[in-house]
């Protein structure tokens, strides 16, 4: 893109572009994506030309570049200046604008990993089931336009159960008990919801596939397909109420898809088996018959010997509009089976022949072969990536289009993995199970594991865990003979209770409102500190005071102008940040590791109290540079609770005994004390006799004179040196006016 002076540089034709850098509000946010087009380069030629040869710019500089290369108002603009002078010194430089550029992306980056990122918490809740016999499948069925819907299991010896969103049990059926005429053991490999219709397809070992109407929580057998070439292993099915597809996987290797552009009339075609309401006469539909039987409406497709053994997996991805199956074999692993749009095409096959060579692990007296496969896949939309898991106790991901090698391999596992679920809500987060019911939670932006949970920790029994399903509101559900839930939240959420929504993990520290950002600033009690639009009620920003530790955070304030925020922890640290990015500006020296519950910043001081039942006032010297901390003679002689502050020349500090004592900070003395249990009237403070008593006990003996506040010799600290992070942002609070006030005083 060309500067806006017309000119045009080749060698910045393929730099960076520029990301949004601030977000006032909704329509703020929205002009802001035209930085997209703006490459840095161009924009740092602009802020050569403003600038001076000291490299620096002013707030009117900034405004007039910024207006050139975005169409909006002015007074935007300077909200975004007062963003990038954090420091309020009153100018700018091109690296403090990178800086606030790059930690403001970084921060934003990390408050959307949490937004997505899901954790599960312990301990698994296991309901017991007595019929057995392992479950087979876990699914969850909904009516449209219903937000309450029933857990569906099904058995390996055919016991069909409806379960509540809670899994307290509503009804339950056998399904082999209208054919009584069996020799032998029948057994279930598969179930599907057909969840438009209210029909359940239940693969069953003797060749054959039983529809069932499961209206009203009830179980009616409708009809079944009969003259199957071998016993199916999977099936899928997917509908978006105009268009379904049903597909399923044999013993053979075999893949047969029906397609139905009219599911209103049925999924099949209504020559054969017509839709109706209710099935009242239970009949026998030939497959074959129903494969050869021709419709524009309702096609069929049956794809032969597609692998060497029999299918794994048959799943349809509509955003790829193909379906996928999968087997255990060194060839043809993974077959794509892309779908064809009009009627007179056929399917065609699009082959990741995943040919992986088998291990051999050799000892002296044997060899075992372990033939590796592909036993379970799922798509994940967001990322277009098809992730695999067999044998091989890695987890691979695809680019679909490309099957030279994947695009990435996560380890972790120890034994095969058996099945893969991609959060339907949220694409970024992945959930393996191996063999040894290993359940692992994958975040696929950053190909990370998140949570890992050995399968001793679940009273699930020896066995693999036979079925997965997760559901919608983060609750993973597992089965084996017994079925296990396992509740899940969002890491910026914490664990919640059911049904209730708040926006911070734990109680609220304080609540604070910027007038010049319009943003409110809240933080609880784990130290995590968010910030919101006051227009849109959105969250712009999210970080964590707290550090490694997770030491609690218990005062908060905001500075004079309104653009940092000094926080105080439990262990008695004090620092200072730039709420907008995230970054941490000083670190405050600490004499006392007690609670900080009060902090106040009035004419460039900073004041801290706490339980060291005293006042302490920072002020950082530019010159040497570093910090000078005094404290104050007079003290509380129990711990204070909070402070505040009245005009910039008085402070008021509440104690635990119920004294309110009204400070002079010029004096730094306490010149009124309340106390609502001894008058309703203003009392005046009490010194202590002794006061070298007061400064080995910190708590004044009970004598003829009530003590109310202690007094200790002054003692005044320096020396201290800043911690600091940024480079290029000093935290002195200096305003243009001050600076301008002390040219004057030189002057004259």
């Amino acid at each position: 893109m060309h500067p806006p002076d017309g000119s045009q540089d080749k060698e910045t034709s393929g730099s960076m572009p520029l990301t949004s850098t601030f977000s006032q509000s909704s329509d703020i946010h929205q002009r802001t994506q035209q930085f997209t087009e703006v490459h840095l380069a161009d924009l740092q030629k602009l802020f050569e030309k403003e600038t001076d040869k000291t490299g620096v710019l002013d707030k009117n500089g900034f405004v007039r570049i910024m207006k050139k290369m975005l169409n909006v108002s002015e007074e935007m603009l300077e909200v975004l200046f007062l963003k990038v002078d954090s420091d309020c010194i009153g100018y700018v430089t091109w690296q403090k604008y990178v800086d606030y550029m790059m930690r403001e992306f970084q921060g934003k980056e990390e408050m959307r990993r949490s937004q997505y990122r899901l954790r599960f918490h312990l301990p698994m809740t296991v309901v017991p089931l007595h019929h057995g016999s392992e479950i087979v499948k876990v699914t969850f069925i909904t009516q449209r336009f219903k937000r309450m819907g029933n857990y569906l299991t099904v058995t390996k010896d055919g016991v069909l159960q409806f379960w509540s969103e809670t899994f307290s049990m509503m009804s339950s059926f056998r399904l082999t008990q209208a054919q009584p005429f069996y020799h032998h053991q029948l057994w279930v490999t598969d179930m599907v919801c057909l969840h438009n219709m209210n029909l359940i397809a239940v693969a069953l070992t003797e060749q054959k596939i039983e529809f069932f109407d499961i209206s009203n929580h009830k179980c009616v057998r409708a009809f079944t397909f009969i003259d199957l070439d071998s016993c199916v292993t999977a099936m899928d099915y997917w509908s978006d109420y105009c268009k379904a597809v049903f597909c399923y996987g044999d013993t053979k290797g075999n893949v047969v898809i029906f397609m139905s552009d009219n599911v209103a009339g049925g999924l099949f075609n209504p020559l054969i088996l017509s839709r109706t309401s209710k099935w009242e006469h239970w009949t026998n539909v030939s497959l074959r018959r129903l494969l050869n039987e021709k419709s524009p409406l309702y096609r069929s497709f049956r794809m032969k010997n597609l692998h060497p053994n029999w299918c794994q997996q048959v799943k349809f991805i509509p955003q790829l509009n193909v379906v996928i199956s999968c087997s255990a074999t060194e060839k043809f692993s993974l077959v794509l089976i892309i779908l064809p749009v009009k009627e007179p095409e056929k399917p065609r096959l699009l082959l990741l022949a995943l040919i992986i060579p088998p291990l051999i692990f050799c000892s002296r007296l044997s060899s075992l072969n372990l033939r590796k496969g592909i036993l379970c896949f799922d798509y994940c939309p967001g990322r277009n990536f098809l992730a695999t898991g067999g044998y091989d106790p890695h987890i691979r991901l695809w680019n679909p289009l490309v099957s030279k090698k994947p695009v990435w391999l996560m380890k972790g596992h120890q034994t095969s993995v058996t099945h893969l679920l991609v959060n339907s809500k949220n694409t970024s987060i992945l959930i393996s199970i191996s063999r040894d019911k290993n359940i692992r939670v994958w975040d696929l932006q950053d190909y990370v594991c998140l949570q890992s949970f050995c399968g001793k920790l679940f009273p699930l029994g020896n066995c693999p865990i036979t079925s997965a399903y997760f559901h919608r509101d983060c609750t993973f559900i597992c089965s084996t003979y017994n079925i296990g839930v396992l509740r899940g939240y969002l890491e910026s959420q914490g664990p919640m209770k059911t049904g209730k929504i708040t926006t911070h993990v734990t109680a609220l520290c304080a609540v604070l409102y910027s007038k010049i950002f319009k943003q409110v600033v809240s933080g609880c009690l784990w130290g995590t500190v968010s910030v919101w639009d006051i227009t849109t009620g959105k969250k712009r920003m999210e970080f964590s005071v707290s550090g490694t530790q997770q030491t609690e955070l218990t005062a908060m304030s905001l500075d004079e102008s309104e653009r940092c925020l000094l926080t105080g922890l439990r262990d008695g640290k004090t620092q200072m940040w730039n709420y907008n990015t995230g970054e941490c500006l000083i670190t405050f020296p600490a004499q006392d590791e007690v609670e900080i519950s009060g902090i106040v910043h009035m004419d460039k001081l900073c004041y801290v109290t706490g339980w060291s039942k005293r006042i302490t006032n920072f002020m950082y010297q530019k010159a040497k540079p570093e910090f000078s901390c005094y404290h104050w003679q007079t003290y509380h002689t129990e711990d204070v609770l909070s402070m505040a502050k009245y005009q910039n020349q008085f402070l008021g500090t509440s104690s635990y005994n119920g004294d309110i004592l009204f400070w002079n900070v010029n004096m730094m003395k306490p010149i009124l004390r309340f106390n609502a249990s001894q008058s309703p009237l203003p009392l005046q403070p009490k010194k202590v006799k002794d006061a070298q008593e007061c400064v080995t006990k910190t708590q004044v003996s009970s004598g003829k004179s009530e003590q109310k506040w202690a007094h200790k010799p002054p003692t005044k600290f320096t020396g201290f040196t800043e911690s600091r992070r940024l480079m290029s942002a000093p935290p002195v609070m200096k305003y243009r006016k001050d600076k301008d006030q002390e040219k004057q005083k030189s002057e004259q």
